[in-house]
């Protein structure tokens, strides 16, 4: 039965958008609560160069289910790329890398 289902149990990165000063990221869990780290880096893209302007990283505990965390972070009109990390203990577990404007 674990073999069936080991696949379906991986943490996965939705929607990313930016709101009123935060950067919210959607977070689905299919498992049990699970604590690590989540890591947001977010590069401007701009004359086909990618500028670091944040990173943040906290210790979260996700919930089962669909979660949105919140990033507080001013960014300017532009395009983004934000690389999302999710850590337990040293090991990357997740990293996704998603576009956005702004």
């Amino acid at each position: 039965m674990v073999a069936g289902t080991a696949g379906c149990t991986a943490i996965g990165f939705g929607d990313v958008r930016y709101a009123d000063g935060d950067l919210q990221v959607t977070v689905d869990n299919p498992s049990g609560a699970v604590n690590g780290t989540v890591q947001v880096t977010v590069f401007e893209t701009r004359d086909l160069k990618q500028t670091e302007v944040a990173k943040i990283a906290r210790a979260e505990t996700l919930p089962a289910g669909t979660t949105t965390l919140t990033f507080p972070i001013d960014l300017s009109p532009g395009d983004y790329k934000i690389y999302l990390y999710f850590m337990k203990g040293t090991e990357r577990t997740v990293s996704v890398i998603k576009d956005i404007q702004v």
